[in-house]
């Protein structure tokens, strides 16, 4: 007797490692698929972005550069707060800080923060009320 063959996700003794993560359109895993680490860091990430507090500071970045006085000033954190947002925000690379003098601006590490807080208002605003 002759056995088919499994498509994927269908074997119960699969194991997918990394995690396959599957098209609904296609059924079939994409290359790359995302180890565990990479997803235990994507989980930080929205983790970090669920607090709005940070998200207030990264708003404030989506406009430009900023000084830790000119958050402090536009989002009415104290000071000791937005600090320490920061420090949580560059550790997981979504913030990059240069010293002017005394002075430490921030700034969006890479485009892909904020491509992501924008989308996720976007979403948030399209179904308030709902």
């Amino acid at each position: 007797m002759s056995q088919q063959p499994q498509t994927p996700g269908t074997d119960p003794t699969h194991t997918p490692t990394p995690l396959e993560v599957c098209d609904p359109d296609i059924g079939q895993p994409p290359a790359p698929a995302y180890s565990a680490e990479t997803l235990d860091r994507t989980a930080e990430v929205f983790r970090a972005l669920a607090a709005a507090s940070r998200l207030r500071i990264l708003l404030v970045l989506t406009r430009g550069e900023a000084s830790v006085s000119g958050i402090v000033e536009e989002t009415g954190l104290s000071q000791p707060l937005v600090s320490q947002h920061l420090k949580l925000l560059r550790s997981l690379h979504l913030v990059d800080v240069r010293r002017m003098g005394r002075e430490a601006i921030y700034s969006f590490k890479d485009d892909h923060v904020s491509h992501i807080l924008l989308d996720a208002l976007e979403h948030s605003v399209e179904h308030e009320g709902e």
